[in-house]
């Protein structure tokens, strides 16, 4: 046993079994504790954390968890590779930090993982006399009321986010869902590499819906369809940004004075109707007649959205794939641009970045496998160190060398897709599972086409993973699944959503065949 007066934490394990109650739901706190009787329900600081039964043996924290926990609790980050327990080790900061009565929220990237750990940890925390409650999609206003108010709260970085915009909406003090003034007391942030910088720049958005201009975004898409790149107007792939040239802008004013773009009447998003004149190329970027934003958006939509890779069309409707939204009339133009129906224009009405949102917690820690490459970043923004846990056993893992294809010229992007082909036969006849990432929803089918072409018998049962309906519905299922012996997944990067892959597959999710 490994004592931390500064933990004030002796032991724990993963639990399970009659002495732990279940969780009782989403929508509200469960557990011992009460979110009013923070003082009594809560052990002292220097209690034993008992252990409990779990198919009878008992699991114990290596000193390597205690050291991610104390970790967490000084205000920095723990790098812990996959498998370490990073979730396990949450809860010995979230323990500590919820005794002072003003709840710790622990994030995650998705909603799935935050009702899998509220309802796994959890039963930690209610053992020790803490209430835990967890935010999911759906809840009106008073679940996720009674969701704050528990000592512990889980939820994803979308939903956490998008509650704080709202409450600083709204006029009555009573109709917010997080316990102001000690909303942001401290969070504990899983794979807070992701959160904080690859997604830490994105904003979050609150919108009302505007039906004023929609019908100028079919116009803008036909205009973008016959500029030419390079010539009407100029792209730059890494700011994503797009220009018109001189002879684009000609373009643009002769296609507002012609036929092929009327407008819609006076007042209604017609360039004669509020006031300018169309036959000026000038006269397009002004402000009362800014036509040429919508071309660049239109522009934009061609040259940086493309179809079954960002997004799909579904019902008449455009799908997202990997994103929560698109701002600045994307959506619109993407619409547009695919003939479906153009839904409202957003007007933004409240918005903050996560990197925002996380400055504002009076103590911010994070866990992640890959955070020490971003360590001056953290550094620079949030003052957070990054501390590497050793593994608690020798790693035997082989981390092979990366290699590098030339996607420049055809020849050398097909060479790279048959390395694959070979790459996936030579590991399946080995017996090892293979999940195949792909970027797009387009490559992910070609992949598996080309595989039951080349090898139709043994790759009879390949699992594809996108947004197509048909598999997104088995999502869960499929990645449990990913690990059965010679399995063959290939996903697009949207996929996952935190679903454990158990080698040799999950008998818990699916209809798993043994």
């Amino acid at each position: 046993m490994i004592k931390s007066e500064k933990l004030g934490i002796f032991s724990l394990n993963t639990v399970g079994g009659a002495p732990l109650s279940a969780p009782r739901g989403a929508s509200e706190c469960f557990g011992a504790g009460d979110a009013s009787t923070h003082g009594q329900a809560a052990p002292a600081k220097n209690t034993r954390v008992q252990e409990a039964p779990e198919a009878g043996r008992k699991r114990w924290m290596t000193y390597r968890q205690i050291v991610g926990g104390a970790v967490l609790h000084a205000g920095a980050i723990a790098e812990m590779k996959t498998g370490e327990g990073k979730t396990l080790v949450s809860t010995l900061a979230a323990y500590l930090n919820a005794l002072v009565g003003k709840g710790v929220h622990v994030v995650t990237v998705n909603d799935y993982l935050a009702r899998r750990d509220a309802e796994w940890m959890g039963r930690v925390h209610s053992f020790l006399g803490l209430s835990v409650g967890v935010i999911q999609p759906g809840q009106n206003r008073e679940e996720r009321q009674l969701a704050y108010a528990c000592d512990m709260t889980y939820g994803s970085n979308n939903e956490i986010g998008f509650d704080y915009l709202r409450d600083h909406l709204v006029q009555d003090p009573n109709e917010r869902t997080l316990r102001w003034p000690d909303a942001l007391h401290y969070s504990i942030v899983d794979e807070i590499d992701s959160v904080l910088i690859d997604e830490g720049r994105n904003p979050l958005l609150i919108s009302n819906m505007s039906s004023s201009h929609v019908m100028r975004f079919p116009v803008a898409a036909r205009v973008a369809e016959i500029l030419r790149r390079d010539i009407d107007y100029t792209v730059d792939l890494k700011m994503r940004t797009v220009q018109l040239t001189d002879s684009g802008v000609a373009i643009v004013a002769e296609s507002l004075r012609s036929e092929d773009a009327p407008g819609e009447g006076p007042g209604e998003g017609s360039v004669e109707g509020e006031g300018g004149d169309a036959s000026d190329p000038d006269d397009i970027f002004e402000t009362r007649n800014s036509f040429a934003q919508f071309v660049l958006t239109a522009l934009k939509a061609k040259e940086f959205y493309l179809r079954d890779r960002d997004y799909i069309v579904r019902d008449g409707q455009v799908i997202i794939v990997d994103e929560v939204r698109w701002s600045d009339g994307i959506h619109q133009a993407v619409e547009a641009k695919e003939g479906v129906e153009i839904k409202p224009v957003s007007e933004t009405v409240a918005q903050v970045t996560y990197q925002s949102l996380f400055r504002l917690y009076g103590k911010v820690s994070g866990m992640t496998g890959t955070a020490k490459t971003e360590e001056e970043e953290f550094k620079r923004i949030f003052g957070m160190p990054v501390v590497v846990i050793p593994t608690n056993r020798p790693n035997i893992r082989k981390d092979l060398d990366v290699v590098v294809f030339l996607q420049a010229l055809n020849k050398q992007a097909l060479n790279k897709v048959h390395y694959v082909i070979q790459e996936i036969l030579k590991m399946n006849q080995l017996g090892r599972p293979v999940l195949v990432g792909t970027s797009s929803v387009e490559e992910s089918e070609r992949l598996y086409a080309m595989l039951q072409v080349e090898h139709p018998r043994r790759f009879a049962h390949i699992q594809v993973l996108n947004a197509r309906p048909e598999n997104a519905a088995r999502e869960a299922e499929i990645v449990a699944q990913a690990g059965r012996f010679g399995g063959i997944t290939i996903s697009t990067n949207m996929a996952g959503r935190g679903t454990d892959i158990v080698l040799g597959g999950n008998p818990e999710v699916g209809d798993m065949v043994l």
